[in-house]
């Protein structure tokens, strides 16, 4: 038998992530605690609906969300909230679509990045100093650049993520795609 989700655990899932993104927009970080308890009632919640294999499902995609952002927090590129986001995130949503989900996210996140780096006159001072980067890794260091410096504009990272995974519960939870069209997957 396979698991699947259901309303009971999707709601406060999209809650969560209403309140992670609000947070991440207003104070570009997002609460431990906020995370936690959202990490709780999502394994919770998937144990009551569905017994021990909703619960390997939750820890599941807490572990994949903690694995899927170590390398880019442990670079730099985002911050420590975004980690446990991602996690407590995938205790309400498994790890197969927490993938998908961060995936959405990180090209939203790409798309509006470009966006903004195209729109502040900038492109190409961005470019040189990323050419600059990877000529760096490319030799075995690593670059300190990648971190936002003084005067850099960062953008609320779990904003984007959010709204990716949102985007995919949704999908997964009440099958839109007769909403969306030749754009389901």
């Amino acid at each position: 038998m396979e698991y699947a989700l259901n309303t009971l655990v999707a709601v406060p899932a999209l809650i969560f992530m209403f309140l992670a993104a609000a947070s991440d927009l207003r104070a570009r970080r997002i609460s431990n605690k906020l995370n936690f308890c959202a990490a709780l009632l999502g394994a919770w919640l998937h144990f009551v609906t569905g017994g021990v294999e909703g619960l390997g499902m939750s820890l599941g995609g807490m572990t994949a969300g903690l694995g899927l952002l170590f390398v880019p927090f442990a670079a730099g590129m985002v911050g420590g909230g975004d980690v446990k986001f991602a996690a407590a995130a995938g205790s309400f949503l498994g790890a197969g679509l927490l993938c998908i989900g961060l995936g959405a996210g990180v090209v939203l996140a790409g798309v509006v990045g470009a966006g903004s780096i195209l729109c502040s006159g900038k492109a190409k001072a961005v470019m040189l100093g990323l050419w600059a980067d990877l000529n760096i890794i490319a030799s075995g260091q690593r670059p300190g650049t990648l971190k936002a410096g003084e005067g850099t504009r960062t953008m609320p990272y779990g904003l984007m993520l959010a709204v990716g995974m949102a985007g995919a519960l949704v999908h997964a939870t009440w099958r839109i795609e007769t909403w969306l069209g030749p754009l389901s997957w």
